[in-house]
């Protein structure tokens, strides 16, 4: 084969490995650009009192949680989560269900986060209202999201720990779409009864979100850093 030829076939060669690393390069960085953009996460937290009212007995749970920061002090710090002063979308929602005699709202709060993929999203850690003795059995390897507990201690359920009458996780991830993991119980320690809400909820930014079940619910929105600072 003449010299010209396996020359040819070497440049092109090179030029398309030249090529491949480029392309794996930008795509590199795009990803590492999507990662580091920031986000203010801003949720509304709220209880339908009427449900309450029409609430029978039933079973008391515990989210399961495995690991999960809190929106302050330094860890959360070293991790880019900040918890904000204000809020910015949802005033206005807050206010009106400050003045329903239907809902009460139970926290109003917005933290700043960056966006990061399913394999570093951190849950962080949710504790509203009352502090409350509950018993969880003593091993609750068994059980995934949520662990039957009980008001008082009965042979399958000794081990004493404090929640809150909301507690549990929030979790922000980022993939093609921003996901919000949503693992929480409110516990209505007059009627007996837990509520459990968990769902992994697909999240446009700029958008208004609304998560509930009968007890209780969610308002959400998420914005890019720059949009929420505007």
């Amino acid at each position: 084969m003449p010299t010209t030829n396996i020359n040819k076939r070497s440049l092109t060669m090179q030029l398309f490995a030249l090529g491949l690393l480029a392309l794996v390069t930008a795509l590199s960085s795009s990803a590492v650009l999507a990662q580091q953009r920031n986000y203010v996460i801003e949720v509304i937290i709220f209880e339908n009192v009427s449900a309450a009212n029409n609430a029978t007995s039933g079973g008391i749970y515990h989210p399961k949680i495995t690991s999960a920061i809190g929106l302050t002090g330094d860890k959360a710090a070293a991790l880019g989560f900040t918890l904000l002063d204000e809020a910015y979308a949802l005033e206005q929602a807050a206010e009106q269900i400050r003045n329903s005699g239907k809902y009460r709202l139970l926290k109003h709060f917005a933290w700043r986060q960056p966006g990061l993929d399913d394999n570093n999203a951190r849950a962080i850690r949710i504790n509203i209202g009352d502090t409350l003795p509950i018993y969880l059995p003593e091993d609750i390897t068994p059980y995934e999201t949520f662990i039957p507990a009980s008001l008082q201690p009965v042979p399958s359920q000794t081990k004493k720990i404090n929640t809150s009458t909301i507690s549990g996780t929030l979790k922000v991830r980022l993939g093609r779409f921003l996901h919000l993991d949503t693992q929480l119980v409110f516990t209505d320690a007059e009627r007996q009864r837990s509520y459990r809400l968990s769902q992994s909820r697909k999240m446009r930014s700029n958008e208004f979100h609304y998560i509930d079940n009968p007890r209780f619910g969610l308002l959400v929105k998420i914005l890019p850093l720059n949009d929420a600072s505007n």
